[in-house]
């Protein structure tokens, strides 16, 4: 018993709509925010966030209470920004070259060809993706010897002086990244997740 082109039709559509829903949903889930924290939420509602550094208006914070995996692999170097104690902002550190190769296909293929620009020397690129009202950075920082993608939002970043959207989690200047209590088993985030 063979199922007419109608049926099969009717069902590639169905199966062409979910996809789309989930692919939309999923693209939605960084539009909101990012480690179960919306963007514009206040530092002060954000439980298990520590403050590891402040400069002037912006307070960077590690949590405790999760662990976060891009491409399979845990990374331990994640900030999380507040301007003027709102989030705004996420810091990842990337310290494997594959895994910085695999992450720029990746947003490729989900976000279309980056701008990318280079320093005079050459020596940082930085890939920028825009998705509605969050702009994507892929640095690639030669001269730290690491890698960052950060997430930024927009209606937030644009008020921030552009000194201070730099910050690097590779610098490690005395930030334990991990720090999860002994017997904690922290919340899993999965980065590139949208």
């Amino acid at each position: 018993m063979g199922l007419s082109k109608k049926s099969v039709l009717f069902i590639l559509l169905v199966f062409g709509m979910l996809f789309t829903l989930v692919e939309a949903s999923a693209a939605a889930d960084i539009q909101t925010g990012f480690g179960g924290i919306d963007w514009g939420t206040s530092l002060n509602q954000v439980s298990g966030c520590e403050k590891v550094e402040e400069r002037e208006a912006i307070q960077y914070c590690i949590r405790g209470d999760q662990s976060h995996t891009l491409l399979g692999e845990i990374i331990p170097a994640v900030l999380y920004g507040f301007y003027q104690e709102t989030f705004f902002a996420v810091f990842i550190g990337i310290e494997d070259d594959e895994a910085y190769i695999q992450t720029k296909i990746r947003l490729a293929e989900r976000l279309g060809v980056p701008e990318t620009t280079f320093d005079r020397e050459g020596i940082v690129s930085t890939h920028k993706w825009t998705d509605r009202s969050v702009q994507i950075e892929l640095f690639n920082d030669k001269s730290e010897q690491g890698f960052k993608l950060a997430y930024y939002y927009l209606p937030i970043a644009k008020m921030v002086p552009r000194k201070h959207k730099s910050f690097s989690p590779t610098k490690r200047s005395g930030v334990t990244f991990f720090p999860a209590k002994k017997g904690n088993i922290p919340e899993a985030v999965r980065i590139l997740e949208f």
